[in-house]
């Protein structure tokens, strides 16, 4: 495939996912949820997560921002959703790692997040890109401790 049909297909994916978002919306009941904010951009995402025996049964998003971030935190909800939350930190890793290396492609576990991998030509589009991460993390980190607090 050339570089620019491999462009095109990306693009579309990313537009895809920026119009028609997977996952969005809040989840019914209680849930953990978590927030991250860029403050050089203003976008923001909030990810609520409902969890059953260590799997992420639920997941929804909602936001403001730019293509990158909305399109990213559909993104992550699409591959997240129920995969052990145990999963979740290296899958986290392979993304931001992608992002930050020369690797062609990045890792195929990561499903249409792999379509984000031109914003690596642009350092200040990475936060977009990875704030979903950030607020998934925040996430499973209150549900967390809900549960210990139980």
């Amino acid at each position: 495939m050339s570089a620019a049909r491999g462009a095109d297909l990306h693009a579309a994916v990313i537009r895809d996912h920026f119009l028609h978002p997977r996952h969005r919306g809040a989840l019914d009941g209680p849930a953990a949820t978590g927030h991250a904010h860029n403050a050089h951009c203003g976008d923001t995402v909030r990810i609520s997560v409902r969890v059953e025996d260590g799997v992420l049964a639920e997941v929804a998003f909602d936001g403001r921002g730019c293509t990158i971030s909305q399109a990213a935190a559909s993104m992550v909800a699409k591959v997240v959703a129920g995969r052990p939350t145990d999963s979740v930190a290296a899958l986290r890793s392979a993304f931001t790692e992608g992002l930050a290396s020369d690797a062609p492609e990045l890792p195929e576990a990561l499903g249409d997040l792999r379509a984000l991998v031109g914003v690596r030509r642009f350092p200040s589009r990475v936060r977009c890109a990875v704030l979903p991460f950030e607020a998934l993390a925040a996430a499973l980190k209150e549900e967390t401790i809900c549960n210990d607090n139980r």
